[in-house]
């Protein structure tokens, strides 16, 4: 067509809050005036109720022109039969897996840098870039490498493995960020060997890995996509009372995958109003589309519950409110966790729709002792004489009291000679006890009755 090209930021011409109207004419006259093609970038920021008067204006306008107009967003748009638009839609999704490896292949072998075919598909599959990004990560790991490089004292190139890491710290980081605005970001600390649990559970979290892991051979290889209309990614319950490891199951799961993760509380995006909750979910659900990231949902006791006996309005948009939720998981193509105190309180027709269910209970006394041993940093001064099976045996307590208490025994220590003994860590017992609003008699204490 040999046209030229007028491209037009909306998101920007809102930000600068200049005369929307006005200065749309101007673009529109200007186009004119060029023969140009006009391209109005950032659709998405005029479809909400609070932009309604500058999307009615656009709308004008474009029914006036007599030219092309190209209008680009992340959502897909229609106008309604009363706006009278010709258009035609076209979508422009993520390249699927194939194309992303073969696009990661190429700017690797341009950087002379060779991974093993596990390595890259886990790459590949675990993050849904574009070829600009995929560019653009593959050079921010090649600088990382260059500088620590330069940083060593041999000057050495790093290892395969650690390539590897720098490739996914950098895949994660062109990964879309406006979750950040809408979740908050949990940076993954433990792994395998900082958990304890029993080994059922400990094999349930390796099986959910797992199916991460080799989502593209079963999906794709092996045919199961053409099986699946929904349902490719993972969703998961976790239940238990609070501190029995759930959070920090989920940052196990995301050290092991190396991806970002992501924690929304549901308590605070239910909304008492008709719909309100359904439009915050959908925020967050486009938001976590160009994430790459595990999404966990916490507090979903707000939301879920016996619903399946409607008797009355709100009952029955409460169940409106939870079949939204499992729809927009259900669609999500990564990792979705939810985690409930209860698992009674989930009505069995939505528990059904879910892939993972994974109990947390409250750790039994070789559970509680493990935890009690691994609880200490290496750099802690502890006196030998800690008994860990006395506090293992006679205090039935969540993995986060005993964080509570050793953190709290460090600081009694920290003021009273710099040795962590028996005596802080009775001091730590009592005050999270109380804490906890539960009694404590002395003789729970056995022969460490007297320490105070």
């Amino acid at each position: 067509m040999k046209a030229p090209l007028l491209a037009v930021d909306l998101a920007r011409m809102l930000e600068a809050k200049i005369d929307f109207e006005p200065t749309l004419k101007l673009v529109f006259r200007e186009a004119w005036f060029q023969q140009a093609l006009l391209y109005l970038d950032e659709l998405d920021v005029l479809q909400s109720d609070e932009r309604a008067m500058s999307y009615q204006c656009l709308i004008r306008a474009i029914a006036q022109n007599q030219g092309i107009t190209i209008l680009a967003g992340m959502q897909p748009w229609t106008p309604t039969a009363t706006e009278l638009l010709d258009m035609i839609t076209v979508s422009f999704p993520i390249p699927d897996f194939t194309q992303r490896r073969a696009c990661w292949q190429t700017h690797l072998a341009a950087a002379s840098i060779s991974l093993n075919d596990p390595d890259l598909d886990a790459l590949v599959d675990r993050f849904r870039l574009t070829p600009n990004q995929i560019a653009n990560a593959v050079n921010s790991a090649c600088n990382t490498a260059r500088f620590c490089a330069a940083q060593s004292a041999n000057g050495a190139q790093p290892s395969k493995q650690r390539t590897l890491d720098y490739l996914f710290a950098a895949a994660r980081t062109q990964s879309g960020h406006d979750l950040a605005t809408l979740a908050r970001k949990l940076e993954p600390k433990y792994g395998w060997d900082d958990i304890v649990l029993s080994t059922d559970q400990q094999a349930q979290l390796r099986e959910l890995c797992n199916q991460a892991k080799y989502r593209h051979l079963v999906h794709g290889d092996w045919g199961f996509e053409n099986k699946l209309s929904l349902g490719k990614g993972l969703n998961v319950l976790f239940s238990g009372l609070p501190g029995t490891g759930k959070t920090m199951a989920a940052e196990v799961i995301a050290h092991e995958l190396q991806l970002d993760v992501y924690k929304i509380d549901l308590s605070q995006i239910v909304s008492k109003y008709i719909g309100e909750t359904e439009k915050n979910l959908n925020r967050i659900f486009t938001a976590a589309a160009s994430s790459n990231a595990i999404l966990l949902f916490d507090e979903a006791d707000a939301l879920f519950g016996k619903r399946s006996e409607v008797r009355d309005s709100h009952d029955r948009y409460a169940n409106l409110e939870i079949s939204y939720l499992l729809q927009k998981m259900e669609e999500y193509e990564g990792v979705a966790i939810l985690t409930t105190n209860l698992r009674s309180n989930m009505d069995e027709a939505f528990v059904r729709r879910l892939r993972f269910i994974i109990e947390f209970s409250l750790p039994t006394e070789t559970q509680r002792r493990r935890i009690w041993q691994q609880i200490w940093p290496k750099t802690t001064p502890c006196s030998p004489d800690l008994d860990f099976d006395f506090l293992a045996r006679r205090f039935e307590i969540t993995g986060a009291n005993i964080r509570n208490i050793a953190l709290a025994a460090a600081y009694f220590a920290a003021d009273d000679g710099g040795i962590v003994n028996m005596i802080h860590l009775i001091r730590a017992i009592r005050r999270e006890y109380q804490k906890m609003g539960k009694i404590l008699r002395e003789e729970d204490f056995d022969k460490y009755a007297g320490l105070r």
